[in-house]
């Protein structure tokens, strides 16, 4: 068995998919789209994968991005955007063939930065 949701379902180029999937959904829907306005999507999806990995279980050493509060400071990110992106991750998840049982364990780690990313 693997020691990881990681390992389990196959590391960065799973979770590279992953991402570019989950990006493509954002990016199709304005309410959420204007929030990456000024962000180059390559660095974007880049930086995603390794904080996804890490979520699911990669080594801490994999992620190397900036405080989430310091990212998200200022860009009005609403409960109902999060709530949104959220439900398109777990979309992507389900796409991407994790398991329902796995899903809310990835997700429990991702919703626990709810607090660092909403402004009101």
């Amino acid at each position: 068995m693997s020691d990881s949701l990681f390992e389990k379902y196959g590391g960065v180029p799973f979770i590279t998919d992953l991402v570019r999937d989950f990006y493509k959904q954002v990016m199709k829907r304005p309410n959420l789209r204007r929030y990456f306005e000024d962000v180059p999507v390559d660095k974007l999806i880049t930086h995603q994968i390794n904080y996804v990995s890490t979520a699911m279980g990669r080594p801490v050493a994999g992620y190397h991005g900036r405080n989430i509060r310091q990212v998200h400071h200022g860009l009005g990110v609403t409960n109902a955007s999060f709530a949104l992106m959220m439900d398109l991750f777990d979309d992507a998840l389900a796409r991407a063939g994790v398991t329902e049982e796995d899903i809310p364990k990835i997700n429990s780690i991702l919703r626990s930065r709810h607090d660092d990313v909403v402004s009101g």
